[in-house]
């Protein structure tokens, strides 16, 4: 049964209501076809599209356009061979010449571990007030609600009061790895003056987050092989061993302080400025609820909570993900391993080139002996934020504590990382992570959730952006 809570319609704080831009009739309009919007979700969501199987990613994209089109938007379905199908729309407005562009992904992670799911994944269910199912927060309950935004001005306004395009691709759980060459074939269909990017939340006290940008990364593997074939390790007297030359390498990337010690590999890390460094400050971070989630008996280096927070925000990293060598089974096994494999993830900060840094990286392996080790490049993608100060940013912020009436958390970037880069640099489109998520959804996670509260006051905060930067 498909039965809203009975409070998702909340009045406007009264201290805001003479600011808002959204009008009374949008809002209600809202509130009451949440049970409609909710239906949608479900539509989606019950569609599988697994991009790491390629599974019914086809079927979903024709799903999709046929959403895009159920609302009144012109459709496009983009093409690149090897690649899903990126899906684009686009809506015009007589109120404004400012053009706002949602992008989303139609694509879901697996639903692996099934055992652990309360309803089966592709079979969406409401329970207690939420969604349940895979995809149903990330990312198809988003790029739902952002069709339904749209419709909900097309009923109550005749047209939003922005043009509008939506871009919805189909492999960003797999890395977007086609989505550069999508942008350099059709690019002048992404120009637009602001980027509503595909996720946003509120944390678990209910307060929404509006994020400014991601960390950049080079993703490698490192593939070290000494002989033709695994020996017995008593030979190990007199033939080389591949782990132990990558023991050396890996000792050679990072000192004990946790610094990269590739030459020229923070040349170009600048210092926040005093305007995000207040930002900074004003973020809250809960150290020790971080370190008790992970069992971590403190930071890594010693560093203080204060140090920790500017760290996820402006500091690159060197990690290691995983290696694999020789015999891991029970009991023992004498061998020496003829190869050794090591993935890392080098986390880059804005200004970080990941072209010029693995260069750099190539050199100081080659300088120090190691010119014979293969390093594998999977992926590498530059860092991207959006100035705390544009007009766009200071949009999504007020529009926050306006629908939420409370003070908005402002994150100058995630540690995390996504193809942002191709809109804020090559376009130079500003871009901000809004939308009707939750924190403790359980995105990528067995019974991953969208609570109907979020999604109406979500609709609401992505509205109420796009009114005020289309008014400024």
């Amino acid at each position: 049964m498909l039965t809203a809570p009975s409070n998702v319609y909340l009045p406007r704080p009264a201290a805001s209501s003479e600011t808002r831009l959204v009008s009374d009739k949008f809002e209600k309009y809202v509130a009451e076809n949440v049970d409609e919007f909710a239906k949608e979700i479900i539509r989606l969501a019950s569609q599988r599209s697994v991009s790491a199987r390629r599974e019914g990613i086809e079927e979903c994209a024709a799903l999709v356009e046929k959403m895009l089109k159920e609302i009144g938007a012109q459709t496009r379905i983009l093409r690149i061979e090897g690649a899903p199908p990126l899906v684009f729309g686009e809506m015009k407005s007589k109120k404004s010449g400012k053009t706002i562009m949602f992008y989303n992904h139609y694509d879901v992670q697996p639903e692996e571990p099934l055992e652990l799911w309360k309803s089966p994944p592709f079979k969406p269910e409401i329970r207690d007030g939420a969604i349940y199912g895979r995809g149903v927060s990330d990312d198809k309950g988003e790029l739902v609600a952002r069709l339904k935004v749209v419709q909900s001005y097309v009923e109550t306004q005749g047209e939003p009061p922005c043009n509008v395009k939506f871009f919805f691709e189909g492999e960003e759980e797999t890395g977007s790895v086609h989505l550069a060459e999508y942008i350099e074939k059709y690019g002048d269909l992404f120009k637009a003056d602001g980027v509503i990017w595909e996720y946003g939340t509120v944390d678990t006290s209910g307060t929404p987050k509006v994020t400014l940008g991601v960390k950049g990364m080079i993703y490698v593997e490192f593939v070290i092989r000494s002989l033709s074939q695994d020996a017995h390790s008593s030979l190990a007297a007199a033939l080389p061993s591949a782990p132990w030359r990558m023991v050396r390498l890996l000792n050679m990337l990072k000192d004990a302080n946790e610094r990269i010690m590739v030459p020229g590999w923070y040349d170009n890390v600048s210092t926040l400025s005093e305007d995000e460094l207040q930002v900074l400050q004003e973020m809250p971070f809960d150290g020790d609820g971080l370190k008790k989630s992970y069992g971590a008996a403190g930071f890594v280096g010693g560093m203080t909570e204060e140090q920790a927070k500017k760290a996820l925000v402006q500091r690159p990293t060197g990690n290691i993900a995983g290696i694999w060598s020789g015999y891991t089974g029970p009991g023992s096994k004498t061998v020496l391993p003829k190869e050794i494999h090591v993935k890392m993830d080098f986390r880059l900060v804005p200004e970080q080139d990941p072209e010029d840094l693995f260069k750099k990286l190539r050199k100081h392996l080659d300088d120090n002996g190691f010119a014979d080790v293969e390093i594998q490049l999977e992926s590498m993608e530059p860092a991207a934020r959006t100035p705390h100060s544009h007009p766009f940013a200071q949009a999504a912020i007020a529009a926050a504590a306006e629908v939420y009436g409370k003070k908005p958390i402002v994150q100058l970037g995630s540690p995390g990382t996504g193809p942002l880069y191709l809109f804020t640099r090559k376009y130079g489109m500003p871009s901000v992570d809004i939308g009707v998520s939750a924190e403790d959804g359980g995105i990528h996670a067995p019974n991953e959730n969208l609570k109907l509260e979020n999604l109406v006051k979500g609709m609401l905060w992505i509205a109420e952006t796009m009114e005020k930067f289309s008014a400024a």
